[in-house]
């Protein structure tokens, strides 16, 4: 997948996607950059592993991309700070929702 945008080293947005650049031998690469959010509700480190490394097989299958370059974050989101349908998280766990 080729990005037509003005690439910089670093971290840059097009379309709402994220992307990570690098120069390297004077070759701008695209590096892939996920990012998962989840509610902070005791997701394990081996489930987390499992996640990045789901994601990064993923993407080489699909997109063909390097999983040398490819960068994926997790962030935890407390389950107040996460609603749904009006309502936060944490009241809808304790409705049974």
């Amino acid at each position: 997948m080729q990005i037509n945008a003005m690439q910089v080293s670093g971290y840059f947005e097009v379309l709402g996607k994220h992307f990570i650049t690098s120069e390297k031998n004077h070759k701008k690469t695209t590096m892939p950059y996920v990012n998962i959010k989840i509610t902070k509700e005791n997701a394990s480190s081996e489930q987390k592993a499992e996640l990045i490394k789901g994601v990064t097989k993923l993407l080489q299958k699909v997109l063909g991309k390097n999983p040398a370059t490819t960068v994926v974050i997790i962030d935890e989101v407390p389950t107040d700070n996460w609603g749904i349908a009006g309502e936060q998280v944490t009241l809808r766990r304790m409705h049974g929702e």
